[in-house]
């Protein structure tokens, strides 16, 4: 026969049967039943008072409870929470400070149990196994912006739409958020573009080495030439090295979590509504762990370097030298020859260095670019790509 199943409510059920026959020795099944006389007594009334209804365990919770959150803070708490559905306990936390009286605000402590009380707190997100190394801040705005193109969205007819984000590296400051129909080479300038008429020139941009930023022999980048042309620094990380444009990377996970998990728009029209209004709470109202709970306005003023569109025909350079423009697909003429300086040149003009015996160099606003050597023979005519300084001419 099977092993007979037996639960605590079955066991109490059957102890106040067999103590409320005439003559039981309640002592006796008290001890039966490993119970101390006191709950077998217990029992036995709740049992006599209510039926089987009495035998079940009974909240712990005291009757009065002065130390009790007030219920109208806890109200509050969850319509904050509602309004900001992705905000945990810190955040919410230090915008009520700015909202509530000191001695009325609650503690992030008793928020967080609020919000799981109601079942509004999220799983914690799951620390890193090696803590990061390395960080660094630049000390003042404006001194590095860090710009990055997130995977495309594709809308529901199958088009793609590409996020492009523009952060300053010292405050945090989203200085841009757009949403692209493609990644040419145009696009991206025209929002570091829109950026620098609104808040002035940096004096550096970081970027990783996407398609838009690299900087080869016969595909020289664009959107490096126009930095330059601006007077403005081009950094990239390293290759396969993120960490390097940490802060715009991890911005991309805040914008998953808080906009595109959250929306499904069939539009880009609608997206970039969506982009501008978010943007305006994440710099103005949504506090930044990183910047002691302020919002990233707090820490970022517009630059001292007004944008100004630099003249492409522009000779810049030594008076001695010679100037090309370079044509749309990146040549320019030099000794009766054609010369590759770099398709991301196309309509802007270079200066070229005589240096002697068939030598020339290439300078666009100052920085190296190529080496040409000229020769009697077209056959051994041949261009030098750029190798960081200028190697040596032959004497």
């Amino acid at each position: 026969m099977p092993w007979e199943v037996k639960n605590l409510m079955s066991q109490r059920y059957e102890f106040c049967l067999l103590a409320s026959e005439p003559g039981s020795n309640i002592s006796a099944l008290c001890q039966q039943f490993n119970i101390s006389r006191c709950t077998g007594y217990k029992w036995l009334r709740r049992f006599q008072d209510e039926d089987s209804e009495g035998l079940r365990d009974r909240s712990r919770r005291p009757h009065q409870s002065p130390g009790r959150t007030d219920p109208a803070v806890e109200e509050a708490v969850i319509e904050l929470r509602l309004k900001y559905p992705v905000w945990g306990p810190r955040k919410l936390h230090r915008l009520m400070r700015d909202q509530w009286e000191a001695d009325l605000c609650p503690s992030r402590a008793t928020i967080a149990r609020i919000l799981k009380r109601n079942g509004l707190i999220e799983r914690p997100v799951p620390q890193p196994k090696w803590p990061a190394i390395g960080r660094f801040e630049h000390p003042y705005p404006n001194d590095m912006w860090q710009m990055d193109l997130k995977a495309p969205l594709r809308l529901p007819e199958g088009r793609k739409i590409y996020p492009v984000g523009l952060l300053d590296d010292h405050s945090r400051y989203l200085l841009g958020l757009w949403m692209l129909p493609d990644f040419s080479d145009d696009g991206v300038i025209g929002c570091w573009i829109n950026a620098c008429r609104h808040y002035g020139l940096p004096r550096r941009t970081l970027t990783d080495h996407g398609s838009q930023f690299r900087m080869e022999d016969e595909a020289t980048s664009a959107f490096r030439i126009y930095l330059w042309a601006c007077g403005v620094e081009h950094t990239q990380g390293r290759i396969a090295h993120p960490q390097t444009q940490g802060k715009i990377e991890r911005f991309w996970q805040t914008l998953n979590r808080e906009v595109l998990r959250r929306h499904a728009y069939t539009d880009r029209a609608s997206w970039q509504s969506c982009f501008d209004e978010w943007r305006y709470q994440y710099n103005h109202f949504r506090p930044h762990q990183e910047l002691g709970d302020e919002p990233p306005v707090s820490r970022y003023g517009v630059s001292d370097r007004p944008f100004v569109e630099p003249d492409c025909r522009a000779r810049i350079g030594r008076d001695e030298s010679v100037y090309r423009n370079v044509n749309c697909r990146g040549f320019i003429s030099l000794g009766g020859l054609r010369h590759m300086v770099g398709r991301g040149l196309a309509g802007w003009t270079v200066e070229v260095r005589a240096l002697g015996n068939g030598c020339w160099h290439v300078y666009f606003r100052h920085h190296f670019m190529r080496e040409i050597l000229l020769t009697r023979s077209i056959r051994s005519q041949r261009t030098i790509s750029k190798s960081g300084k200028p190697p040596a001419c032959p004497t």
